[in-house]
């Protein structure tokens, strides 16, 4: 373990010299610094690779961007320093595999042949079961256009496990649950959208065998994450969401998405969101107002769902919102059956989000009031409980004649709350102005504070901790398999 944290510490200390301005260009921008003697040896290798006539060429894209990269691929606690290097000359790519020796010297343990103009990306995961990782990588063959390759290696040779060609997004995740990763191909066809599919490889007799195939949503035209979770009712998943295809242009839509979700059935690939009928995941299919995510941190993703929440107007009119929306945070079981985790007002263009009672869908109607004066500003959202129109206790939207506006027939609504969001350099002073409580939410950006006001039927009863409770902050994870 020492050993691994000195050549960790080395690396590290490479990239920052990558980064420096005082260094020229070319090789010496990716030279190691001077270390102690135990990596003599591997400096020593690594520059007799550049003096030959290679230089570096890092990963493209992904999570290992290093041109020399530390992994313990062989699972003994001591790391092996990947390189990834091309020959100028034939523009061949090459990856030269180091592992120390009995004397902790550095020495080739294989190399990798590559192909196409660069490695665009290079993961390492367990596939086979038995403790050593294995390498993919996808090659950048021309633009737009990678090649995938698997490989096992062991000091002195490499066996290609699988290779993959025009395929469109790949994922490494554990769906059978066996302790082992298996390989996840995704494939969207243009020219033909009934071949929108899955392709899943796991180990046997080794290498990478196609097991089990599943459709993607016919109308999915581009993938933009995936992402694996839990299910509802447990199991893993793989989340692949992608806009769709605009059904004027033909293209990918900039504001509908759908997630199709991937998981193990009675031991087959299935889309358990799939519509069989309609060939698309048609309940997770939405605005791209809100992505899905983790709400409640439990390790089940959530979809969102969007529906219309009342508005009130400056005039006292209620109406159904194009501003507002109700998001319902769904959760999906192995079956394809949708269950409600929670609902929130979720105030994306503030930054935070409030969950809901159940008790007050239907029920509440919100307007925005942003104020902004020299340094003050503010922003708040008004709480409204709406009183029944008819005996029944319902709620009749009827149109305006004039505006063609649909709005609340024969209704009050009474304010019971206020949220206000104070970014301002007079934040503090403003949080706890007149009948304010300031709520610690641990934002260093902005200040955020409540008001309660009384109801003739005390519709609310919250508290600050009530509200503190249910206020989060958006955080953005963009992170994906």
């Amino acid at each position: 373990m020492r050993r691994r944290a000195r050549l960790t510490a080395l690396l590290c200390a490479l990239l920052m010299l990558l980064s420096g301005c005082s260094l020229k260009s070319g090789d010496e921008l990716y030279s190691l610094p001077k270390m102690s003697s135990e990596y003599e040896s591997l400096q020593q290798s690594l520059q007799s690779l550049l003096d030959s006539g290679l230089e570096y060429a890092a990963p493209l894209s992904g999570s290992n961007t290093q041109a020399v990269q530390d992994v313990d691929l062989d699972g003994d606690g001591v790391s092996e320093a990947v390189a990834f290097l091309k020959d100028t000359d034939e523009s061949a790519l090459v990856i030269y595999l180091f592992q120390q020796n009995d004397e902790g010297e550095y020495e080739v343990m294989t190399t990798i042949n590559g192909q196409g103009s660069a490695v665009n990306s290079v993961s390492y995961s367990q596939l086979d079961g038995a403790g050593n990782m294995e390498i993919v990588i996808t090659w950048q063959v021309s633009t737009g256009v990678y090649a995938l390759s698997a490989y096992s290696v062991w000091s002195g040779g490499s066996l290609e496990l699988m290779a993959a060609q025009s395929y469109t997004r790949y994922s490494l995740v554990d769906l059978n649950e066996d302790g082992a990763d298996e390989l996840l191909l995704l494939y969207l066809d243009t020219s033909d959208t009934s071949q929108n599919r899955a392709e899943y490889y796991t180990y046997s007799d080794g290498g990478l065998a196609l097991t089990g195939t599943a459709r993607l949503s016919y109308d999915l035209a581009s993938i933009d994450r995936v992402r694996s979770a839990a299910l509802y009712n447990g199991g893993n998943a793989l989340y692949v969401t992608g806009y769709v295809t605009d059904s004027e242009t033909g293209a990918a839509s900039s504001s509908i998405q759908l997630t199709d979700i991937l998981s193990i059935r009675n031991g087959e690939l299935v889309n358990v969101t799939l519509d069989e009928n309609k060939s698309t995941s048609t309940s997770t299919r939405r605005r791209t107002y809100v992505a899905e995510q983790d709400l409640n941190a439990d390790g089940i993703w959530e979809i969102p769902a969007l529906s219309s929440i009342y508005e009130r107007l400056e005039d006292g009119t209620v109406t159904v919102s194009e501003n507002f929306y109700l998001v319902s945070w769904v959760q999906y079981d192995l079956n394809g059956e949708p269950h409600v985790a929670c609902s929130t007002y979720y105030n994306s263009s503030d930054g935070w989000y409030l969950i809901l009672p159940e008790e007050w869908n239907g029920e509440i109607a919100l307007e925005r009031s942003d104020y902004s004066l020299g340094e003050t500003v503010e922003r708040s959202i008004q709480f409204y409980v709406l009183t029944p129109v008819d005996e029944d206790g319902g709620k009749i939207l009827q149109r305006d004649e004039n505006t063609g506006t649909a709005v609340l027939s024969n209704g009050t609504a009474a304010r019971f709350m206020t949220i206000s969001q104070n970014p301002g350099a007079d934040r503090e002073e403003r949080a706890v102005l007149g009948e304010r409580s300031l709520l610690d939410t641990g934002s260093e950006d902005a200040a955020y504070s409540v008001e309660f006001y009384e109801t003739e039927d005390g519709f609310c009863d919250w508290t600050e901790e009530d509200v503190l409770e249910n206020l989060h902050i958006i955080t953005t994870d963009w992170s994906s398999d």
